[in-house]
Order: C-alpha cells, then sequence, then structure tokens
C-alpha cells in the first residue's frame, strides 16, 4: 500500500514537472521545423506548373537521370567502403589485442576533429592530379625506375576520389554503431566456438557477424541516410570531377539566375521521401527485440590474441588516422605558409603571411570567423539549454510527455541539411520576417540542425539520474523548480557539456545549409572557404580552415576540461 502511494506520488510529481513552459517549449521546436516546411510545400504547389517545365527539360537532356544515378552510385560504394573500414576498426578495438587503449576510441571520429570542409581541402592539397604533394613524392619515386609522368598518378578529382573521401566522412556512422553492437555481444559465444575447433575467421563469419547483423544493417542505414545529405565533399571534388549529386544540384538550382526554386523542391521532397523510406526499412529491419545475446561481460574475458598480425593491425589503424586527419592537416600547413599553391616547396619562401591576412586585412574573412564562432556558441547554449530543460523535465513524466519530447528533438535528423536550409531560404526570407542576409536565419537554421546532437547527449544525462533523487527532494519540501536547478541539473551538467562541445563542432563549420542561407552581408567560415576555393585563393584557404581547426580545438580543450572539473565534484 506504501508503495502504491508513493508510486502515484512519484508519477503526479512527474506530470507537474512537464509546466506549460515545457509543452510551450516543444510547441515552438515543431513549429520551428515544421513552419519552414508547410512553406516549401505551398511554394510548391504554387511552382507545380514550372518545376514540371524544368524536370521535363532536364529529364529529357539526360542531366537529372545522371544527377541521380551518380547519387546512388556514390551513397552506396561509400557505404560498403565505410562498412567495411568500421567495421574492422570496431572489431580491432572491441575484440582483439590490438586495439590502441584511448587512440582507438579517437581513431574513427578523426574525420570530425577538423571543418569538414577544410578536411576535404586538405585532401585535395595531397591528391590533385597537378600539384598534389603525394603526387608529387609518387612521380619523384617513379623517376628513379624510369618512369616520368606529368601529371598523377593519383587523381582525387574521380569518381573513386568522390567515394572515397566520402566513405571517410560516414566511418564514425558505421564505427559507433557496430562498436556499441559488439560490447553488447556476450564474447563467451566466441570463445565456445574457438574451443570447439573453430578458427578466427570461421568465427567472425559464423558467430561475430550474424549476431550483430541487427547492427550492422542499422549502421548501413545511417550511412546511407548521411551520405544523402552530405555537401562539403561532392561540392568540392565531385565539382573538380564533374560529378553532380543531389545535395549539390539542389543548391545549384537555388543560385542560378533565375532561381528554379520548385524544382529544387521536388528534388527536396524526394530527398525526404527517401530518408523516410530508409527510417522504416530500419524499424522494419532492426527491431529493438531482435539484438544478439547481451552478456555485458565482455571485459571479463580475454581478448583474441592476433599474434604475429598484431603490429600489422595497429599499423593499419594507426594509418587510417593519418590519412583522415594527420596527411590532411600537414598538407594544409604547407600550403598555408606559400605565397601561391604550388608542388615545388622552398622552405626559405615559407611565412605567416595568409594567416595576417585572413585574420586582420581580409574583411569577409575576419567577419566570417567573428559571425561563425558567435553563432557557434549562442547555438550551443541555446540548444543546449532547451535540450537539457526539456530532456530533464521530462525524465520522471509520463510516458506520453517523454515520448513526443523525444519525437520533437530527434525529428530534425529525418530531414537532410540541405532541405531545411532550402526551407528556412523560403519561409524567413519574405514577409514579415526579412531574415535573408542576416544572422538571425542562420541561427535559427543551426539551432534546427543541432537539436538532435543536443537532445540525445542531454537524454543521456537525464536517463543517468535516479528518480530516488528527485523523490527525496521533494520529501524535504524541495519544490519541482528548485529540485531541478539543485538536484536534477548539476547531475545532467557533464552530459550537457559534452553535448555543448558536439553541438559547436557541428555549427561552427557548417556548409550545407549555410551554403544556401550565407552571403556577403552574413559570411560564415563553410561559406567563404568554398567561395575562396572556387576562386583559386589556395593558401588564405588553407590558413582560414586552420585557424578554425585551432579555434575548435581550443574550445573542445577548454569545454571538456571544465566538464572533467564538474564530473569529479
Amino acid at each position: 500500500m506504501i508503495q502504491s502511494f508513493a508510486a502515484r506520488g512519484t508519477v503526479r510529481a512527474g506530470l507537474h514537472a512537464v509546466t506549460p513552459a515545457i509543452w510551450a517549449t516543444l510547441i515552438l521546436l515543431v513549429s520551428l521545423l515544421a513552419y519552414p516546411l508547410v512553406v516549401a510545400i505551398v511554394d510548391l504547389a504554387r511552382s507545380s506548373a514550372g518545376a514540371a517545365t524544368d524536370i521535363d527539360a532536364a529529364w529529357a537532356d539526360g542531366s537529372l537521370v545522371a544527377v541521380m544515378l551518380n547519387t546512388a552510385g556514390v551513397v552506396v560504394a561509400a557505404t560498403l567502403f565505410a562498412l567495411i573500414v568500421g567495421l574492422g576498426l570496431a572489431w580491432v578495438n572491441e575484440r582483439t589485442d590490438a586495439g590502441l587503449p584511448i587512440l582507438g576510441e579517437l581513431l574513427p571520429l578523426a574525420p570530425l576533429l577538423m571543418p569538414p570542409i577544410a578536411g576535404v581541402m586538405g585532401w585535395c592539397v595531397l591528391l590533385d592530379p597537378s600539384v598534389g604533394y603525394i603526387n608529387l613524392l609518387v612521380r619523384n619515386a617513379l623517376i628513379i625506375v624510369g618512369v616520368e609522368l606529368s601529371s598523377g598518378p593519383l587523381n582525387i578529382y574521380s569518381a573513386t576520389g568522390l567515394v572515397s573521401v566520402t566513405a571517410l566522412y560516414l566511418v564514425p556512422y558505421t564505427y559507433l554503431v557496430v562498436s556499441a553492437g559488439l560490447r553488447r555481444l556476450d564474447p563467451g559465444l566466441e570463445e565456445a566456438s574457438r574451443i570447439a575447433g573453430a578458427g578466427l575467421a570461421r568465427t567472425l563469419f559464423r558467430i561475430t557477424l550474424p549476431s550483430i547483423a541487427p547492427a550492422i544493417t542499422a549502421a548501413a542505414l545511417l550511412s546511407v541516410i548521411g551520405g544523402l545529405g552530405l555537401f562539403s565533399v561532392p561540392v568540392v571534388i565531385g565539382t573538380g570531377a564533374r560529378i553532380d549529386v543531389l545535395s549539390v544540384y539542389i543548391f545549384r538550382l537555388i543560385q542560378n539566375f533565375p532561381p528554379q526554386t520548385g524544382f529544387a523542391l521536388v528534388l527536396a521532397a524526394g530527398m525526404v521521401t527517401v530518408v523516410q523510406a530508409v527510417l522504416i526499412l530500419q524499424r522494419v529491419l532492426v527491431p529493438g527485440s531482435r539484438h544478439a545475446a547481451i552478456g555485458g561481460r565482455g571485459q571479463r574475458h580475454s581478448r583474441i590474441s592476433l599474434g604475429r598480425w598484431r603490429i600489422a593491425a595497429r599499423l593499419i589503424t594507426s594509418g587510417y588516422l593519418g590519412a583522415t586527419a594527420i596527411l590532411p592537416l600537414i598538407g594544409l600547413i604547407v600550403v598555408s605558409s606559400q605565397s601561391f599553391w604550388t608542388p615545388r616547396i622552398n622552405w626559405r619562401t615559407l611565412s605567416l603571411e595568409q594567416y595576417r591576412f585572413v585574420l586582420f586585412e581580409n574583411g569577409p574573412t575576419s567577419q566570417a570567423l567573428i559571425n561563425s564562432l558567435v553563432l557557434a556558441v549562442v547555438a550551443a547554449t541555446a540548444v543546449m539549454l532547451i535540450a537539457g530543460l526539456v530532456m530533464i523535465r521530462t525524465r520522471f513524466a509520463s510516458g506520453l510527455a517523454r515520448y513526443i519530447a523525444n519525437v520533437v528533438t530527434s525529428l530534425p535528423a529525418t530531414v537532410p541539411h540541405t532541405v531545411i536550409g532550402l526551407a528556412m531560404l523560403l519561409a524567413f526570407s519574405l514577409p514579415p520576417f526579412r531574415l535573408y542576409g542576416s544572422t538571425a536565419i542562420l541561427l535559427l537554421a543551426y539551432v534546427v540542425i543541432a537539436l538532435p546532437y543536443a537532445g540525445q547527449t542531454a537524454s543521456t544525462g537525464a536517463n543517468a539520474i535516479g528518480r530516488e533523487l528527485g523523490d527525496a527532494s521533494r520529501v524535504f519540501g524541495a519544490g519541482s523548480t528548485r529540485t531541478f536547478w539543485r538536484i536534477l541539473l548539476p547531475l545532467a551538467l557533464p552530459a550537457l557539456v559534452a553535448g555543448w562541445s558536439i553541438v559547436f563542432i557541428h555549427t561552427a563549420g557548417e556548409l550545407t545549409a549555410s551554403a544556401l542561407l550565407s552571403g556577403t552581408a552574413n559570411p560564415v567560415v563553410g561559406r567563404i572557404l568554398m567561395d575562396l576555393w572556387n576562386y583559386g585563393s589556395f593558401p588564405q584557404v588553407a590558413a582560414l580552415a586552420l585557424v578554425m581547426t585551432a579555434i575548435n580545438a581550443v574550445f573542445i580543450g577548454i569545454i571538456l576540461g571544465v566538464g572533467r572539473r564538474i564530473a569529479a565534484g
């Protein structure tokens, strides 16, 4: 009886925690995404006749068919590549003695440490067929054996280059999902297989991979969604290779004069439809009840010994770090120290002139840096406060309230960033808002885009809070508001700080929505980097990219340090 009354009291307290202000916040978040999408749908209905004409013309000349085939080919090939790499890294780190304790956790996430557009440009600096530094080294090596080449032999501006670099930015999706699946899998199953006489390869293909098949499927589908919305890689490498994919094609339709808005909206609606279909497919193929046996005892079982292959496995995983982060960084450093991009490096003429230029002398680049940092700080702070407030206050609420909060915060993840940028452009550029060319329209887009990251980390922090703490606080007379500020929020703060750093990274170098919403009046780093690259100002591109990378590293270091202090007490 006492327990029954206590349970009812807890439920009432939980429902009371979801105040009208929380409901108003949830409605506002839904409106922030729904209103632009509704405006886009209405605009599409109005321009359907013109859009049909544009589509017929593009279909007749074959350009639309080529874009669709290119998009499908790049996404599928990059997903398979990323799945193989991510699965290999996850297996080495989680199941073998070749895993690198700290470095191994960071390896798959290396592409995210640098703004994506900067990392892509770093690869172009290395593998440009004429002036790429790796190509220069290879050509010099070939001269020794009597082979002389005027360009190449490697070419980043190709289908292979586009797929390979795209895959590098999809590996984090596959690694995180697959490694989580491996951690949940009882290693005793694999040990029993080896004891029964099965070799390493047979155990891997007969036991391990089938057992984590749901995680592999989820990783593949998540990579497809990420690949469809990726913009930074195809806009640089795809443009050089003359391979258009859907996200870049939509951007060009808007940038053309006159803009083909109706046509762009049709293609954007197609992207949303494909993403939603993939999500439905994921729910069908990977239901929650079909995961493999969970033992939770991975730490109690010995790791697989790779013997003489251990060094080779570590070299491969370390090579991945070099390929995704260190090599592009070195390439950018060299180019940024030159007056112009040349493969023949004169070490005596290297200088910091380009850094002085982008930081102090060139108005657009310095203003873009300020805008990007301010927007990133404001967006990260605002979205984490909103997500933290909603997730923590609904932590002990009814199932319906928690479900609505989870759906609202995760909803933007189902809409490609290209579509969000286009919808924001249509909704907030016209009366009564007239926000085009302002930082406000960028801030709104960043908040929407960052909401899933903030919601997930805030939910993680909220779920770590035991119900008993809130109950004890209320037993001693504290109201729901005081309990929130004095008990719940401090306990969730480390997760909120981590979420802040994730949102900061994504918004500081965001390019997909920024390409549509940024202009001369509201420049941001992502758009400026793309424009400088198109203008051929390569040393300025490298300098600005490295400045932004350094700023990101400093901010993240400070925030994570603060987070560790908070967690420590």
